[in-house]
């Protein structure tokens, strides 16, 4: 397995949960990233104190206001990276925000509801990537002596298992966030044919079910070991993983 050793890295959804547990895992790597920018709706807000704490302590951490619904914050995001990072390129884009608004069954849902998970699941997902693509190019082009993988360039959208049926629970009703993360899932797999010949790496990574807000008190793995799962995916993605989503002990093709 290679050794995860990559110069940036740029996150969305880190102001709890696993995006928190994320920026953690890279500045705790023997070869910590040079930049890692952390971003979420509101860097100022209470639910942002600890990830405040973490980049007080740590120089190498960038916060960025970024709402992936908003194309605006999504503008101001790439001229931070860019301003910050100079000439280089990014090496690793992780989609990890979300939204979960666990609404069950279907005389549950609402318009609103589903929408607000496409535009957030879905679009956000979508169009931060755009943004970041020129980056991530350059890393690659920068670092075309690298196999395909993390510390070349990449793009790891952070999925589920639950986009495949045989992963429901009985009562699985949550229409709104499983079509959405399905959705994402087969936008996986059509961003990593589409930037195949620019030598970017796009895969899916679920992290388990995890214990938090949007996983649940019933989850059955913590943050912490969520995180340490997720490092053994990101070291051991390469070529043959394109396209595909990393799951506990399987890799699923849709």
């Amino acid at each position: 397995m290679a050794e995860l050793c990559v110069e940036s890295v740029f996150i969305t959804g880190t102001s709890k949960g696993v995006g928190l547990g994320l920026v953690k895992g890279f500045l705790e790597l023997p070869n910590r990233p040079k930049h890692v920018f952390a971003s979420c709706i509101d860097p100022d807000n209470d639910e942002a104190t600890e990830l405040r704490d973490v980049a007080s302590h740590n120089p190498s951490v960038t916060l960025v206001k970024l709402d992936v619904r908003s194309d605006a914050d999504i503008d101001n995001a790439v001229t931070t990276v860019q301003r910050a990072l100079g000439q280089r390129g990014l090496n690793l884009l992780i989609n990890n925000a979300a939204i979960n608004s666990q609404l069950h069954g279907l005389e549950s849902l609402t318009r609103d509801d589903i929408m607000s998970h496409c535009d957030c699941n879905v679009a956000g997902l979508l169009l931060v990537s755009r943004a970041f693509v020129p980056l991530l190019r350059t890393a690659s082009k920068q670092n075309e002596t690298l196999p395909l993988g993390c510390n070349r360039a990449a793009i790891i959208n952070m999925s589920t298992g639950l986009i495949k049926s045989q992963f429901w629970s009985p009562d699985e009703r949550r229409y709104s966030y499983v079509l959405t993360k399905t959705a994402a899932a087969i936008a996986t797999t059509m961003m990593s044919r589409e930037l195949s010949p620019d030598d970017i790496l796009v895969a899916g990574v679920s992290p388990g079910w995890v214990k938090t807000e949007m996983g649940g008190p019933n989850g059955r793995i913590t943050v912490e070991e969520s995180v340490i799962l997720c490092f053994e995916r990101f070291c051991m993605l390469k070529a043959e993983h394109r396209g595909k989503m990393v799951l506990k002990y399987k890799t699923m093709e849709l």
